[in-house]
């Protein structure tokens, strides 16, 4: 499904990814290899960039400490088009599915 909109929620050991439009929304999910952050975090954050492809704007959230982590992965060369895609950068407890998705529709979608 090719969706204009994302939002991202992760932590160190799993992203919740969904892909939204007007009224269809796909969730993918990544997992981190074990517990924690892998040795190689680049396997884990390209599995997650992976998964944005075709995406007009997007939402990344999470717990401070993986957020920063990915966030800056994603601004220092990693996915420079993607970088320029990314509205929203917000640190927050993991939120049910629902609660995600309400924010952000609000913060992507005018």
């Amino acid at each position: 499904m090719s969706s204009p909109h994302a939002a991202v929620w992760l932590n160190a050991d799993e992203a919740h990814i969904f892909r939204f439009g007007a009224g269809e929304v796909e969730k993918c999910d990544v997992k981190a290899g074990g517990h924690g952050l892998p040795r190689d975090a680049g396997a884990y954050f390209e599995a997650i960039l992976a998964e944005l492809t075709e995406v007009e704007g997007w939402m990344l959230a999470g717990p401070t400490g993986p957020l920063k982590d990915f966030e800056e992965y994603v601004r220092v060369g990693h996915a420079e088009q993607l970088a320029r895609k990314l509205v929203v950068v917000e640190a927050m407890d993991q939120p049910r599915d629902g609660e995600l998705l309400r924010h952000a529709r609000k913060r992507l979608v005018s």
